[in-house]
């Protein structure tokens, strides 16, 4: 049931132009639709953390060509690290990430071993300690690592890396997971920066997809964490899951702000089936359309700028004093494989099953499974199974989608310029987007294109247009809602 929001927002937020009525869970479940949204609501687009997008990577990248790109990095050049934990408690039904269930910590221990070995290769690449700017744990569920785990992870990053301008050391949580003593273990060992997968709120939602946290459990694990010193916290929040209405998801987001994020990330559902099985399970519920989980964006969206947060890119809300929120107003903000961030580094250096890195020579990709990643990491020293060579014209094409994903405008003749090409290479891609010009939701003002749509989503659909990856018929690839 959705409960009144009065006690927690006494004014009620605006959206498009009408105040949104809490109070009535039926309010805008259709959605509203307009015929210039067709251009773009419901489409296939890549999220674009990377470009090309991993769609076109193919089996042809080896371990070998990861170290010869390993070995053309210098040691004084930044690199990030992204340590991918692939492990949960339990798989949350509207999971699209690469992750198992298991509660055999054994097994999880084994795995990092094998992990430990890859950054240990990945060190052995330099003559000295490579500069380490930013590290990032995700999954899977990171919290899965034990205490000691964690400790031994850290340790032999300390050992092995120089960390003494790591900007931040952030990890994504289950909040189910946090315990007091892993909240203290956590801020002992440096991290500065967490992620709670939060994703609604509604008792209702929550038992629909697998995933009860109560309000309370996440309230109490966010004053765990800022006892223990980790000041820093994000929350990921969804929307298009099945009982959602934009009145329980803008409800979400009001309970949200009550425990004081500093950063938010709202994100639309993909319903996958055909490559997440498990999602089928979903099927059993009525699930939001395109226009209805588009109400669901604006209700929250609406929420988040009420409370003065800055509109980070297309899917983030950060408070004015973040280091995000400061990297988008001085034009540093950038985008990879974590979504948005303030990191500068050229170099990503992933460790772990399914895990992406990116130099500036390519992309280059571990094995998903977690088998055959440690058979590889046994074998070759890394789990590098495919990945993609990037060309002059990739370096072009993604400085354009970058600059549009995070900033809702591009410059292009100033992109074309910077990296010595023709206006004539991106000509098709302004003629695909005439009909974007004419229906208002895009201006172009010479080779200055900028989004005009309070839609922000719809970004992704303008970037496509730039996009020549070739990509199987059959490529999973979610739709922009």
């Amino acid at each position: 049931m959705i409960r009144s929001s009065a006690a927690l927002s006494p004014t009620m937020p605006e959206m498009e132009g009408e105040s949104l009525d809490l109070e009535d869970p039926f309010i805008g479940l259709l959605g509203q639709k307009a015929g210039r949204d067709d251009l773009w609501l419901g489409k296939a687009a890549p999220r674009y953390t990377s470009y090309p997008p991993a769609t076109a990577f193919h089996d042809g990248i080896t371990a070998e060509t990861y170290e010869a790109a390993l070995a053309a990095i210098t040691p004084e050049e930044p690199v990030s690290l992204y340590l991918h934990v692939p492990y949960c408690r339990a798989l949350c039904l509207y999971c699209g990430c690469h992750t198992h269930p298991t509660q055999n910590h054994e097994q999880v221990s084994s795995y990092l071993g094998f992990m430990n070995r890859e950054l240990e290769n990945i060190a052995l690449s330099a003559s000295r300690p490579r500069r380490v700017s930013h590290i990032h744990f995700g999954g899977g569920s990171p919290n899965m690592m034990s205490e000691k785990d964690m400790a031994l992870m850290m340790g032999a990053m300390v050992r092995r890396f120089d960390l003494s301008d790591c900007a931040e050391v952030a990890m994504e949580l289950d909040p189910r997971l946090v315990t007091k003593a892993q909240a203290r273990a956590l801020g002992m060992l440096g991290v500065t920066r967490v992620s709670l997968g939060v994703q609604d709120f509604d008792p209702d939602v929550q038992a629909a997809i697998g995933r009860v946290q109560p309000f309370e459990m996440v309230e109490e694990v966010c004053a765990m964490l800022r006892e223990a010193g980790i000041r820093n916290i994000n929350f990921d929040l969804m929307y298009g899951l099945p009982i959602q209405s934009p009145a329980s998801v803008a409800q979400t987001a009001i309970q949200a702000l009550s425990l004081r994020p500093d950063r938010i990330a709202l994100f639309s559902y993909a319903h996958v089936p055909q490559v997440k099985k498990h999602q089928r399970v979903l099927e059993q519920y009525i699930l939001p359309g395109p226009y209805a989980a588009l109400a669901m964006e604006n209700a929250a969206r609406a929420v988040f700028r009420a409370a003065g947060f800055t509109e980070i890119g297309m899917d983030h809300f950060a408070r004015p004093m973040d280091s995000l929120a400061r990297a988008a107003e001085k034009g540093k903000l950038r985008r990879n494989f974590q979504g948005y961030t303030e990191d500068s580094a050229n170099h990503l250096l992933g460790v772990g099953a399914s895990s992406i890195g990116q130099t500036t020579s390519g992309f280059f990709q571990n094995a998903r499974a977690v088998d055959d990643y440690e058979t590889r990491v046994r074998a070759y020293g890394f789990g590098t199974a495919r990945g993609l060579r990037v060309k002059s014209e990739d370096k072009l094409r993604a400085a354009i989608i970058e600059s549009l994903l995070c900033t809702m405008t591009v410059n292009l003749e100033k992109v074309c310029h910077a990296y010595h090409y023709s206006l004539s290479t991106i000509a098709p891609a302004l003629e695909t987007l005439k009909p974007y010009e004419v229906a208002g939701l895009i201006r172009r003002e010479g080779y200055t294109i900028t989004l005009t749509s309070p839609h922000r989503m719809a970004i992704r659909v303008i970037a496509a247009a730039f996009d020549t990856t070739l990509r199987a018929d059959d490529a999973p690839v979610s739709r922009v809602v």
